[in-house]
């Protein structure tokens, strides 16, 4: 079996798109299930299957088969290309945010308006000062509504890590808004 494996890689680094196409026949259906399972998206998973094979066949001569089987190692590429585009779709664009917006109510006397712009404000400048992971998954608590084990399935984050981050954001925000008026 070994040297099976061992004549296929070494046609593969020939360029022999049969013995690629060997490879691909054999790991395909174990790959495209890995993806899948990661990105939970056809398309997403499809691109990922695609960007795994290329990998390989741009870099067949960097495997070790002493270090690890050819298909953990395919498995290892594809868990990489997974996390990293359910990475890029679940990104969170940097908050824009308008500073010439004003309260709009037409309850609130021109005092009580300046006053809410510039708490606002404070707010925002201390936004800006926090890490931007914890901006991002503040965002995601305070805007969308998900819960922190939600946000660790997003982020593909470890549950403490979810909730040690939002409190130091937490922390770091009210020490930074320490004095304003609420």
């Amino acid at each position: 079996m070994r040297d099976d494996i061992e004549d296929l890689i070494a046609r593969i680094i020939d360029r022999d798109e049969d013995a690629f196409n060997e490879l691909y026949e054999a790991t395909f259906s174990k790959i495209y299930s890995l993806a899948l399972k990661i990105t939970k998206d056809p398309s997403t998973s499809e691109e990922v299957v695609e960007d795994t094979y290329y990998q390989v066949w741009q870099e067949i001569y960097r495997y070790d088969f002493n270090k690890c089987p050819l298909y953990n190692w395919m498995l290892i590429i594809c868990r990489s290309r997974a996390i990293d585009a359910v990475r890029k779709r679940n990104a969170v664009p940097e908050m824009v945010v308008n500073f010439d917006w004003a309260i709009e109510s037409t309850d609130l006397s021109a005092d009580d308006r300046l006053q809410g712009k510039q708490a606002s404000l404070a707010v925002v400048k201390a936004l800006s000062e926090i890490k931007p992971l914890q901006r991002q998954l503040l965002h995601h608590v305070f805007y969308y509504g998900l819960s922190h084990q939600e946000i660790s399935q997003l982020m593909n984050m470890p549950l403490g890590s979810v909730k040690s981050t939002i409190n130091r954001a937490q922390k770091s925000l009210r020490e930074k808004l320490k004095g304003e008026q609420f």
